[in-house]
C-alpha cells in the first residue's frame, strides 16, 4: 500500500553535492549582480539614491541565500519525487517544506538588510514587523524558486535513469549479440567436424589407411587451432588462412593429385580482421558443391584485397556454375551470414556468384579492420 512518498537514495553514483553548491553559485552570480544594477539604477530614477554598497546588500543577498539552500533543496527533490501512484504524498510534503524553505530564506535576507545596510523598502524598529511584510511580498518568488530547484533535481534523476537504462540496453544487447555468437560458433565447429570424419571414412573405405592416419593427424592440429581461439570472434586473415591451408591438405589427402589450389593474397590484408571460422565454409562449399559434383573440376582459388573501405575475398573453383540467388548455401553459409550480420549488421556481404571464367565464386565482404596488436 502506497502511503509514503518514495524516498530514494543518492549511493555511490549519486549527485555530488559540493558540485551541485559550486553550480548554484555559478547561476546565482549573474542574477544577482544583475538585481544589485536593478537596485541602484532604480532608485537613482526614483530620486532616492543609494550608495553601491548599499545596493549590494540589497540585491545580493536573496541569490546567494537560495544558492546556499540549493543542496537541500536539491536533495529533497531527488529523495521525495513526484512519481506516479506517490505523487500526492510527495506533493503535500513539497508543498510544507518549500513553505519552509522560504520562510527560512526570507528570514535570512531579513536579517542580512537589517544588520549591513538599509532595508529598501520597508523599515521598522521591530524584526518582526519588517519581516511580515516583506514575507508577504516576496513569500511567492521563494515559493517558485523552491519549486524550480525541485524540478531541477526530476530532471537529473529522469535524466541520468533514462542514460542507465540506455547503457544497460547496450550491455545486454552486447551479452546477447556475444551468445548468440558462441551458439553458431559452436554449431559450426561440430558442422566441420562431421563433414571431415565423413572424409576420413571414404578414405577407409577406399583403403587409403596411411592417408586416413594422416588425415586424422591434420584433424587433430585444426582442432588445437580451433581450441585456441575458442573465445575469438574475430581474428588476422593469417590466422584464418592458416587454418584453410591445413583443411585443404585433408581435402587434397582425399582427392589425391586432382584438387590444385592457389593463394593470391595481397600482404596488405594478412593483418585484416575476420571472423573466426568464416572462410571454411566457403572452401567447404567449393567443394563439396564444385569439385566432388564434377570429375573433370579441380581449381580451388583463395583471393584477398582491400576494397576501399572493406576486405574483399573470394573463394573460386571450376565445378559446377551457380545458379542459385546468391545468398543460398548450406548450413555452413546460412550459418557464416549470421554470425557476419551479428558482427557487422548491413555493412558486410556473403554471396554466392557464377564466376565469369566458369564455376562458382563465392564473395565475402567485411569492414576493414587492421589487428590492433600489430599496429
Amino acid at each position: 500500500m502506497a502511503t509514503q512518498p518514495t524516498i530514494g537514495t543518492t549511493g555511490s553514483g549519486g549527485p555530488r553535492w559540493v558540485a551541485i553548491w559550486l553550480l548554484a553559485f555559478a547561476l546565482a552570480t549573474p542574477l544577482a549582480w544583475s538585481s544589485v544594477a536593478f537596485v541602484y539604477f532604480g532608485m537613482l530614477a526614483a530620486g532616492r539614491p543609494l550608495t553601491f554598497a548599499h545596493s549590494m546588500v540589497a540585491g545580493l543577498p536573496e541569490w546567494y541565500v537560495w544558492a546556499g539552500l540549493t543542496p537541500l533543496v536539491f536533495s529533497l527533490g531527488q529523495r521525495v519525487r513526484l512519481e506516479r501512484h506517490q505523487w500526492v504524498p510527495a506533493g503535500l510534503f513539497h508543498l510544507a517544506a518549500g513553505t519552509v524553505v522560504a520562510l527560512v530564506d526570507l528570514a535570512l535576507v531579513t536579517a542580512i538588510n537589517r544588520q549591513f545596510g538599509p532595508t529598501v523598502s520597508y523599515v521598522g524598529p521591530v524584526f518582526w514587523e519588517v519581516y511580515l511584510k516583506i514575507v508577504l511580498r516576496y513569500f511567492h518568488y521563494s515559493f517558485i524558486i523552491y519549486w524550480v530547484i525541485v524540478a531541477a533535481a526530476h530532471a537529473v534523476r529522469y535524466y541520468r535513469s533514462a542514460r542507465d537504462r540506455e547503457v544497460e540496453g547496450i550491455q545486454l544487447q552486447a551479452e546477447l549479440t556475444q551468445a548468440q555468437l558462441a551458439t553458431l560458433r559452436m554449431q559450426l565447429q561440430p558442422h566441420f567436424l562431421f563433414n571431415t570424419l565423413h572424409t576420413i571414412a571414404s578414405l577407409v573405405r577406399d583403403g587409403r589407411g596411411d592417408a586416413a592416419t594422416t588425415t586424422i593427424a591434420r584433424l587433430g592440429d585444426l582442432f588445437r587451432q580451433t581450441l585456441g581461439n575458442l573465445q575469438r570472434n574475430e581474428v588476422p586473415l593469417r590466422e584464418e588462412l592458416s587454418f584453410i591451408e591445413a583443411y585443404l591438405e585433408i581435402e587434397q589427402t582425399r582427392f589425391s593429385d586432382r584438387l590444385a589450389v592457389r593463394f593470391d593474397v595481397d600482404q596488405e590484408t594478412l593483418g585484416a580482421m575476420v571472423p573466426n571460422l568464416s572462410l571454411q565454409p566457403l572452401v567447404e562449399n567449393a567443394i563439396r558443391h564444385g569439385i566432388a559434383r564434377d570429375p573433370s573440376a579441380g581449381r580451388i582459388e583463395v583471393l584477398a584485397a582491400r576494397r576501399g573501405g572493406a576486405l574483399r575475398i573470394e573463394v573460386r573453383n571450376d565445378g559446377p556454375a551457380y545458379t542459385g540467388n546468391g545468398s543460398s548455401g548450406g548450413v555452413g553459409l546460412a550459418n557464416t551470414r549470421a554470425r557476419l550480420y551479428r558482427l557487422y549488421g548491413p555493412s558486410c556481404r556473403l554471396d554466392l556468384l557464377p564466376d565469369h571464367s566458369g564455376g562458382t565464386v563465392a564473395v565475402l565482404e567485411v569492414p576493414w579492420r587492421a589487428d590492433e596488436e600489430q599496429g
